[in-house]
C-alpha cells in the first residue's frame, strides 16, 4: 500500500530550491557591497593620510616664499654687477625667485585642491589671523 506524503511536505519540497535560488543574488550583492565599502574606506583613508603628510610640508613652502623675497634684491645686485655672482649667470637669480615663488604658490593651490571633503588642515590653528 503506497503512502502518499502530505500536501504540506510536497509544497515545501517544491518551494525550497526556489527560496535558496532567490538568496544567491542577495548574498552576491551583499558581498559586492562589503568589498566596495572596504575599498572606499581604504582609498579615503589613503587620501586623508596623504593630505596630512603633505600638509606637514606647508611651512617649508612658506620658507620658499621667504627665499623668493630674499632673491629679489640679490637678483637686482646680480643684474647691476654680474661679476659678483661668482660664475653664475646673472639671470639665474631671477629664475630662482620665480621658481621659489611659483613652487610655494603651486604647492598651496595643490593642497587646497586635494583636501578631502570635511577635513581641515591641522596646522591652520597655528597661523596668524583675526582671533577675537
Amino acid at each position: 500500500m503506497p503512502t502518499k506524503p502530505p500536501a504540506a511536505e510536497i509544497e515545501s519540497e517544491a518551494t525550497e530550491p526556489r527560496s535558496t535560488r532567490r538568496a544567491y543574488p542577495a548574498v552576491a550583492r551583499l558581498l559586492f557591497r562589503i568589498v566596495r565599502g572596504l575599498t572606499t574606506a581604504t582609498l579615503y583613508t589613503a587620501w586623508c593620510l596623504t593630505f596630512y603628510i603633505l600638509s606637514m610640508f606647508r611651512p617649508f613652502t612658506g620658507m620658499a616664499m621667504l627665499a623668493a623675497m630674499v632673491m629679489v634684491p640679490l637678483s637686482i645686485a646680480a643684474f647691476v654687477k654680474p661679476e659678483a655672482a661668482n660664475g653664475m649667470p646673472f639671470w639665474a637669480f631671477i629664475l630662482m625667485t620665480f621658481g621659489f615663488a611659483g613652487f610655494s604658490i603651486g604647492y598651496t593651490i595643490f593642497l587646497d585642491w586635494i583636501t578631502p571633503p570635511g577635513l581641515q588642515e591641522t596646522s591652520a590653528r597655528f597661523r596668524r589671523g583675526d582671533r577675537g
